[in-house]
């Protein structure tokens, strides 16, 4: 044997090295003559019977995939060795040329050397980790993509490879894997091309996968961006070119190649800043070396002719984006940017304000660019050459349209302008056909004139204009009727007519107004009020034209400079003449508008003027009569300006009424000081006022009384202090505590300019806005342009100052500055540190961090708005809550702010009001809290500030712990801006410590990693985290650096943390009773009982799962603990979730003894609103149990806490029906698999019978609503309760509620008592009376009975009432009682009289509330035993008169069966019924004793449901036996059965119609059957309609009962049920007259939840009797899963998705292979598949996993048929979804099938679709019918049809839909005609045509699409 295998070994070996034995020579890589090795020489093949059989032997044999041509005949040279081989004959399998028939002689020449052509695997090339033109070489080979080694590689090589993807050249040769390295096969090394190669594998290299290099050589190329002008020199048409490839793995981003795409950003149509787009974003070009030539390559390339200017310095605004261009250095002939000289991308020493910018000729250049759209000069340049015309028609096909140039799709309407009026506003014009035309104004808005002006560069549109209001043009009218929605790039984008397709005149020009770009008006050659009017334009500030000016355009002007109004409009240059250009001119304005570009003029420089004609203004001003000199901005001598010269005031009855004159006169508040005596030094020009006496309400100083002579010197000069009107400072344009400076002055907000602006002057203003120093001093505009006045310049600080008016500057509004040197600050945030601490993520006490520690904010004033700032600066959306008495525990740091009083729109609580930093007359317990929604917020503010120029301190500061709870969950850290995770590499329970203590708990319980709370969507903020354990916060531990990483969301760390208070328990009582115990420091400690109360007992009883406390216990009740006291003074409102949320001393803070222990005894029943933690579970007592501890403490530690503890019966009477369990907030039942004697024997005792008489199952008393709790139950019978019985565990079952079990109870009670250990004295005072039970009636009434003492006793009537009435049924579950009864009406009881004289008050939850006379205290015997009637008499309903699921309403009452009247009857009363017999719901409500006359009482009337009732009782209605009818009105009802349907005997969409009824399936007979009645099975089974009614079992004859017969549907109806019949099983049928149907193959988008069959039910069927070959019939391929698509790729390849329940999900690639993408393959239409792809190939999918470990063997006809774990079952994400590649050759072979043909559905072939004749995204429209593709015709073709088309391939939407054969004429039939789609259509099919195959079309009219690839 083992000879044997060595000897195998060798061979394979020996075979394997004759792989390399051969050779192509005198060829290119898969070309040449035939080589063979042989005794050491190379030797060729002769061609006698050489073939293609033997070439493709030889191909592969090399590794290639197959031959495409034999050579003979020495086609590649003469070789020279000997002729080894001869008469070579192969049948094409072999492996080895040497395995073919071969003649070892020969009679050749070197003349018949064989040769061969083989297909190249690598053909298809593609450019990887780069962009469009740029990026790592790959090439395709052996089913992978691998790399090319840079061994020799040049631009020669990569010339080679850039012509064969479609560039003309290569700008750039790459090594080092700059593109990054890649991970398949180094598949070529040591190539070396000539240059003039077609393609990378006909160059010389070492062979495949022949090389000496590791992936960081892999090669790279930068590609020319411009695509090979030159077509290939053939007459063949495109349709040859390769499909797949070289297009097919190309894209270009955004556009175009990495710099191919450039705007004009901030400024008009033809000037801006320069924006390149690269890497996916817009980025700009730094000004270094910046000029003309470089503009004119920019503007040519956006298809100007020339650059006027090449403008600097962020002339058109400061871009946002990352600077990509440096030292740009053009020649000027360049074609595109990146072809210039550079640093290189993004290599630079910038900043924005030295963005370049341009000013292009306003005029298109004639020579349009050689990529973007087919022009008719390039057309007739091509026709020029020797291409036939009908080659370049098929080529270039109707350039009417746009014109795709292989991928590029460029607009020809992407240029436009504005014409007949001003810069920003006139005619819309677009160029077309080398001539500008308009554009219709039929339908123009708005949103049409949004679009133009942002096309423009404006922001957004003031107007949209009709009527040709600017003028009309003369142009042709190119677009009309057209719709945008506003949010297109581009007017192209927009719905119209069609390119010159309108009914219009020029009349009808539309025009817009785009928001202005005269927004910058400046007075100039004046002072700060007067001046020459000057606007920017252009870049440069121009005049205004005094024609027509007048006042009212002189108050628009200052009013627009923010003055008040205009004292006059001068004219004739009074203020000297501008030297600019002349702006505008004939301004008529209205006075009202806010700029002056609103008002209307000539148009932008159209005019007749001179600036002799300059306009000026003067402004309302009198701020410059009067000025302060020797002081501060706000302090110093008064002089007050007369005859050209500054005078001064004598100080004579100077006070502070003439001060605050002055002060309010010079824009300040009010005066705080008059000085006298030269207190700011002596003037030196004259005195000019004395004797001032104002009286305080004049505005200025010369209305006040006064002497214009003196007798004073300058020594008695006056001066005054003003309250600075500059004391209010902000922050604009940036955040909290960065931003541009603004002071308030003269009633507006104004701007400092930048110059001599330091961080010494920053830090005076940060100070003065409550910060504590500045970080950065900004200049230049760094936050934008400030719109008000400059009010400060030169401002020079010492640093000492309180504010920024005590600093030296120019003075007020002295200054030569623009808006452009606007200062800025970045402030030291004291407030910007927010965190949540003593709660969860998201809730908790609000802390801030000052002075280096945290601090509580006080709750005066607190409220929602201030919570609100608090959760948005937390990155929250909004809050929930604000909490005000330190409900998350008390602070321990300083009170930092009080009286906060936010408007709830600031961006941080420091920009709200508060009394100021520490100032408060607060204690910490009125610390203020939160509850923010959990939710962060996802429109985080639009911020042009840099993240790198925030702080770097605090950004990881808001930490939050996501997909868990309050303690646990994922890391996430809140990081520019949105929030992020942290990877879990060297994450350890040190880190974990870090985080649980910034989110203010006491440690980490536990570290976790892999995502365990799924994984996060943000990005990875950090990674290698190594914190010491001693930090405050994590970003102080060490780590990787702010987003640098080498992991995915897949690592995601998360922490438990050490929820202090979150454990609670029960000790030393009994399982709702006992001494309060909370988990704390890793022991359980005990509550003291100061201030213990109800309220405090009701949140623990809560927070364990009860509903409520009925007691709150004292004094150590249960005993006392021995652990430590945790809590005392605890406070709680009641409301709490949680002990830990009540007000307390602080953990362990108490001055009590163990004696003191608080308890609580909580009531028996479940809350309904159970807490996912806080109650004992099965596992925690699994574990439990695991441990040291003995059964006995066990049983004393858990008693009988389980949560199944109440079991109740339903849908019966009082000792018998069906059982259900509590579990989870509702009533669950117990699926009947094992369910026996001994099973019902628990339940009973459980429910204090003695024993059971019978253990039913099959829901006999009907099937239950809830979730089944329960599953094969196996109970020895000697339990006390059904949770200690075997079992499967909780809800895991394999039931349906058909199996809901039940049992009947021995109706006597058990009076024997249940044995215990536990001493009476530990058994709670009250709660013994909780079971309480109706004997001697029914359900709802009867005679009382308690449980006391192992037995059950009676209650005395003695004082009994309808309020104790009431308690009882309250207790019972009951709403209320309806009677209260005496006398023992139900007979005499037998047991103890255990109540007398009850005194309820009615609130009570339970009897034992009420007052009584003591237990068994009495002077009664049980002739006076009490009973009730319960408000639920009529629980027992039947229905009569009719059948199984309808017939009259009857109900049980006082022991005989009554009617129902039909007054007000209607369908929500008849739901009610249906629903409490135990339908889904009701069909009909019938009246008029439809069902016969009853003969009993008429027990309601007036009956009034909502629909939502349990029962008929609890409806509204006239009262019991309180009616005004007879029984002619007896109401009834028909209830809806049929809720499972199939078909069966056929295929998914079609076979034999069976409904299951009465436990089985039964059939339909076909009596009137038709395509009505098929509809409605159709559309209940979840297709759309039907396409045939069948008949005379067509699908086989069924053998179940005939259920229906005559059925007789009007179509409309929702189920079968509904439609009209004989009856249930009412027929005169056989089975050979069984209906059927086909249903279209298109799934409803509406998915019904029940109605197909489930993998549930398949199981339950396989359990019963049926062989596996019944089943088989019963149970055909009925799975929904028949629709399968490709998305995320093209039409042939992509990931592989099934339509499952309404939606489409995708099939995890476990054990994918190419048996099962051929099944997949075959279903879609295609032959074979040739790859199955894994890891999300097509990128991944967005909805649910379908499938895991599909196992196809290849032969099953779909994906559904093949073996699977289960549908949903997986353990699978996105990023392993399979996918395929198919042939592209549609399989002309159908299927083999037994099926007829005449059984296949003649519809749902058109679920294939394909794009063919184009690329991955457009193309030519296939569809497969009948076997074979066919094409659409394009009548009526539009793009809402293409939109179909795209979306049923897996696109997003279409962009075009084309005509005319735009991708070339089909060959085969033509399907489809006058295709009309809504657009909500999922497949083509389902849009209305002219039928299969009727046409009146050629395949000229072929349609096609383009879809948008995103």
């Amino acid at each position: 044997m083992q000879l044997w295998w060595l000897l195998v070994v060798a061979c394979s070996v020996l075979i394997s090295g004759n792989a390399k034995l051969i050779r192509l020579a005198g060829g290119a890589g898969n070309t040449g003559r035939v080589e063979v090795y042989h005794n050491g020489q190379w030797g060729t093949v002769c061609d006698d019977g050489w073939g293609l059989e033997e070439a493709n032997v030889v191909c592969r044999q090399l590794g290639f995939e197959s031959a495409s041509w034999s050579r003979t005949m020495a086609h590649y040279g003469q070789g020279t060795g000997p002729i080894l081989l001869d008469d070579v004959v192969c049948d094409g399998s072999e492996t080895f040329l040497t395995q073919c028939s071969h003649s070892d002689t020969h009679d050749c020449q070197h003349t018949e050397d064989a040769g061969v052509d083989c297909y190249s695997v690598l053909n298809n090339v593609r450019l990887a980790g780069g962009g469009g033109n740029y990026g790592r070489v790959e090439v395709y080979y052996n089913g992978q993509w691998g790399t090319v080694c840079d061994d020799g590689w040049d631009l020669i090589d990569a010339n080679v490879v850039c012509r064969q993807l479609g560039f003309e050249s290569a700008l750039e040769s790459k090594s080092s894997a700059f593109y990054g390295q890649g991970s398949g096969t180094i598949v070529l090394d040591d190539v070396d091309c000539t240059g003039d190669e077609d393609s990378l594998d006909q160059c010389r290299h070492n062979g495949l996968e022949e090389h000496n290099c590791v992936h960081y050589e892999d090669a790279g190329v930068v590609c020319s961006n411009t695509p090979n002008t030159l077509l290939p020199t053939t007459d063949t048409p495109s349709s040859l070119l390769p499909t797949t490839g070289v297009w097919n793995n190309v894209r270009l981003a955004g556009g175009g190649g990495v710099l191919n795409n450039v705007r004009l950003a901030g400024g008009g149509g033809n000037y801006g800043r320069v924006e390149v787009y690269y890497n996916e974003q817009w980025g700009t070009v730094c000004d270094d070396g910046w000029d003309l030539n470089d503009a004119h390559v920019v503007c040519r390339q956006l298809g100007f002719e020339s650059a006027l200017e090449g403008n600097s310095n962020a002339m058109y605004g400061l871009g946002s984006g990352p600077i990509v261009l440096d030292d740009v250095d053009c020649t000027g002939d360049e074609h595109s940017l990146d072809q210039c000289r550079h640093n290189g991308l993004e290599e630079h020493n910038c900043v924005h304000y030295e963005d370049a910018g341009v000013v292009c000729s306003n005029t298109p250049s004639t020579l349009l660019p050689t990529t973007g759209y087919i022009t008719e000069e390039l057309t007739t340049l091509l026709l020029s050459t020797s291409y036939f015309t009908e080659a370049l028609t098929t080529l270039l096909p109707s350039t009417k349209v746009p014109i795709r140039l292989w991928r590029w799709r460029v607009d020809i309407l992407n240029t436009v302008r504005l014409a007949g009026g001003g810069g920003n506003y006139g005619r819309v014009e677009v160029y077309y056909k080398g001539q500008w035309g308009t554009v219709c104004d039929d339908l123009w808005d708005s949103d049409d004139a949004n679009v133009v002006c942002r096309q423009l560069g404006f922001e957004f549109a003031l107007e949209g204009n009709r009527n040709a209001l600017y003028g009309q043009g003369s142009g042709p009218i190119v677009l009309d009727d057209v719709e945008c929605t506003g949010d297109e790039d581009s007017l192209d984008q927009c719905r119209h007519n069609g390119l010159e397709e309108h009914n219009c005149g020029h009349h009808e020009d539309a025009g817009v107004v785009c928001q202005n770009i005269l927004n910058t008006v400046r007075l100039a050659g004046g002072g700060g009020n007067y001046g020459r009017v000057e606007v920017y334009y252009k870049g440069q500030w121009g005049t205004v034209c005094d024609d027509w000016w007048d006042s009212d355009d002189a108050n628009v002007v200052c009013r627009q400079l923010g003055f008040e109004f205009a004292l006059e409009g001068n004219r004739y240059a009074l203020y000297g003449q501008g030297s600019g250009p002349i702006v505008l001119d004939d301004v008529e304005c209205t006075g009202d508008e806010d700029s002056l570009d609103q008002c209307r003029h000539n148009g932008l420089e159209e005019h007749n003027c001179g600036h002799h004609e300059d306009a000026g203004v003067v402004c309302q001003s009198n701020a410059k009569e009067i000025r302060l000199a020797g002081g501060a901005g706000n302090t110093g001598r008064v002089e007050v300006y007369h005859n050209g010269q500054w005078g001064t005031v004598c100080d004579d009855g100077w006070g502070i009424e003439e001060a605050d004159v002055v002060c309010r006169q010079l824009g300040f508040e009010s005066a705080s000081w008059s000085r006298t005596k030269a207190h700011y030094g002596q003037g030196t020009g004259p005195i000019l006022l004395d004797d001032v006496v104002c009286d305080g309400s004049e505005t200025s100083l010369t209305q006040c009384s006064h002497s214009d002579t003196d007798n004073c010197q300058h020594t008695e000069d006056a001066g005054v202090d003003c309250y600075s009107v500059l004391n209010n400072v902000r922050l604009a344009g940036g955040g909290g505590n960065y931003g541009r400076v603004e002071v308030y002055y003269n009633g507006q907000w104004g701007t400092v300019c930048d110059d001599g602006w330091d961080l010494i002057d920053a830090n005076v203003v940060c100070r003065q806005l409550g910060f504590d120093s500045a970080l950065e001093s900004k200049s230049s505009a760094f936050y934008g342009q400030g719109s008000g006045t400059i009010v400060l310049d030169d401002v020079d600080c010492t640093g000492d100052e309180d504010s920024l008016d005590q600093c030296g500057h120019a003075g007020l509004e002295e200054h030569n500055c623009g808006h452009h040197e606007d200062a800025g600050v970045v402030c030291q945030s004291v407030l910007n540190n927010v965190r949540l601490a003593g709660g969860g993520g998201n809730f908790g006490r609000v802390e801030v961090y000052y002075k280096g520690q945290w601090g509580t904010v006080c709750d005066d004033l607190w409220d929602s708005d201030d919570a609100n700032v608090v959760c948005r600066q937390l990155g929250f959306e909004f809050a929930l809550e604000g909490n005000r008495n330190a409900l998350y525990g008390q602070g321990s740091g300083p009170i930092v702010l009080d009286d906060v009083e936010c408007t709830g729109d600031e961006d941080s609580l420091d920009q709200c009001r508060h009394n100021g930093l520490e100032e408060h007359n607060c204690g910490h317990y009125e610390d203020a809290g939160v509850v923010c929604s959990n939710t962060p917020n996802t429109l985080l503010p639009t911020t042009d500030t840099p993240n790198t120029l925030l702080p770097t301190t605090g950004v990881l500061n808001n930490v939050r712990l996501a997909g868990g709870g309050g303690n646990y969950g994922r890391v996430e850290v809140y990081y520019n801006g949105q929030w992020g995770t942290v990877c879990d590499d060297g994450w350890d329970l040190i880190d974990a410590n870090v985080v649980c203590r910034q989110l203010g708990f006491d440690s980490a319980l536990e570290y976790n990693s892999n995502a365990l709370y799924d994984q996060g969507s943000g990005p990875i903020v950090l990674d290698d985290v190594d914190c010491t354990g001693d930090e405050d916060s994590l970003d102080q531990c060490g780590h990787a650096g702010l987003e640098k990483h080498n992991c995915g969301h897949h690592e995601d760390a998360g922490v438990v943390c050490n929820s202090v208070l979150n454990n609670v328990r029960l000790a030393g009582g009994g399982g709702h009773y006992g001494r309060v115990e909370v988990y704390y420091k890793g022991q359980w400690g005990t509550v003291c009982d100061d201030l213990w109360d109800s309220d405090d007992a009701n949140v623990v009883c809560r927070q364990l799962g009860f509903e409520f406390a009925l007691e709150g216990n004292r004094d150590a009740l249960y005993g006392q603990g021995s652990g430590p006291i945790v809590l005392d003074d605890v406070e709680c409102t009641g409301d709490e979730d949680s002990l830990d949320q009540c007000r307390h001393n602080g953990l362990e803070e108490h001055n009590c003894g163990h004696y003191e222990d608080a308890g609580v005894v909580c009531s028996n029943t479940p809350s309904t609103l159970l807490p996912t933690t806080g109650y004992i579970t099965e596992e925690l007592t699994t574990l439990l149990l695991s441990t040291s501890y003995s059964t006995e403490a066990l049983t004393t530690l858990l008693p009988s806490t389980n949560i199944l503890n109440t079991v109740r019966l339903a849908g019966g009477g009082g000792n018998y029906g069906r059982v259900e369990v509590y579990y989870k907030g509702q009533w669950g039942t117990v699926c009947d698999d094992l369910w026996d004697s001994d099973d019902a024997n628990v339940v009973c005792r459980q429910l204090g019978f003695e024993f059971a008489l019978e253990g039913n199952r099959n829901a006999l008393y009907g099937q239950g609503s809830g979730p089944i709790v329960l599953d094969d139950v196996e109970c020895t019978g000697d339990e006390d309760s059904l949770d200690q019985c075997r079992h499967n565990g909780l809800e895991e079952h394999n039931c349906r509620h058909h199996e809901d079990a039940g049992v009947v109870c021995q109706n006597t009670p058990n009076t024997l008592l249940p044995t215990t250990d536990t001493p009476s004295s530990l058994l709670p005072t009250t709660g013994v009376l909780n079971n309480v039970r109706l004997a001697g009636g029914g359900g709802n009434y009867g005679r009382v009975e308690v449980y006391y003492n192992g037995q059950w006793g009676t209650v005395c009537d003695d004082g009994w009432d309808l309020i104790d009435a009431n308690v009882v049924c309250r207790q019972l579950g009951f709403d209320s009682a309806l009677e209260y009864n005496s006398n023992a009406l139900y007979g005499q009881g037998s047991g103890p009289i255990m109540l007398d004289d009850v005194d309820c008050t009615g609130d009570e939850d339970s009897l034992d509330q009420c007052g009584h006379a003591g237990l068994e205290e009495h002077n009664c015997g049980h002739h006076e035993d009490a009973g009730v009637v319960c408000n639920s008499v009529l629980n027992n309903v039947r229905l009569a008169g009719g059948g199984g699921n309808y017939g009259r309403v009857e109900v049980y009452y006082n022991e005989q069966w009554g009617t129902v009247c039909d007054d007000g009857w209607d369908l929500n009363d008849a739901h009610v019924v249906c629903r409490q017999l135990g339908f889904e719901s009701a069909l009909e409500g019938n009246s008029n004793a439809m069902y016969g006359l009853g003969s009993g009482p008429i027990v309601l009337d007036d009956v009034d449901c909502t629909g939502d009732e349990h029962s008929l009782d609890q409806c509204r209605h006239a009262g019991l036996e309180e009616d005004n009818c007879d029984h002619f009105e007896d109401a009834g009802v028909v209830c809806r059965v049929f809720d499972n349907v199939r078909l069966a005997g056929g295929g998914g969409n079609y076979g034999r119609v069976e409904v299951h009824y009465n436990g089985q399936w039964g059939t339909v007979c076909d009596d009137g059957w038709d395509l009505n009645d098929a509809h409605v099975i159709c559309r209940q089974l979840g297709f759309e309609f039907a396409l045939e009614g069948n008949s005379n079992a067509l699908y086989g004859q069924g053998s179940g009962p005939i259920v229906l017969d005559n059925v007789n549907c009007m179509g409309d109806e929702d189920s079968l049920d509904q439609c009209r019949h004989n009856g249930l099983e009412e027929h005169n049928c056989v089975h050979y007259e069984d209906a059927g149907v086909v249903c279209s193959n298109t799934p409803s988008t509406l998915l019904p939840t029940t109605g197909y069959i489930t993998e549930e039910l398949t199981t339950l069927l396989l359990s019963t009797s049926y062989f596996t070959e019944a089943l088989t019939t019963l149970l055909p391929s009925t799975n929904i899963l028949n629709t399968v698509r490709l998305a995320g790729g093209g039409g042939n390849y992509g990931r592989v998705e099934v339509y499952y329940k309404g939606q489409w999900g995708t099939v995890c690639d476990d054990l994918w292979d190419s048996d099962d993408a051929n099944v997949v393959c075959r279903q879609l239409g295609f032959e074979f598949a040739l790859e199955g792809n894994r890891n999300a190939l097509y990128g991944q999918g967005s909805g649910p996993i379908v499938l895991d470990d599909v196992e196809c063997t290849g032969g099953e006809d779909s994906l559904d048929q093949c073996r699977h774990n289960g549908l949903e079952e997986h353990n699978c994400r996105h990023h392993e979804d399979a996918g395929v590649v198919c042939q592209n050759t549609p399989n002309t072979l159908l299927p083999t099938t037994d099926t007829p043909s005449s059984l296949l559905p003649t519809t749902g072939v058109l679920n294939n679709v394909r794009l063919a004749g184009g690329g991955a995204n457009y193309g030519r429209v296939e569809v497969y019918y009948n076997g074979q593709w066919g094409t659409v015709c394009d009548d009526g073709w539009d793009v809402t049809d293409a939109n179909v088309v795209c979306r049923q391939l897996g696109f997003d939407s279409a962009k075009e839909g084309n005509s005319y054969a735009l991708y070339g004429q089909g060959s085969g039939p033509i399907v489809l005609d006058d295709v009309d789609c809504t657009g909500d259509e999922d497949f083509l099919d389902q849009c209305g045509h002219a039928g299969l195959e009727n046409h009146d079309c050629g395949h000229h009219e072929d349609a096609g699409v383009v879809c948008t690839v995103l």
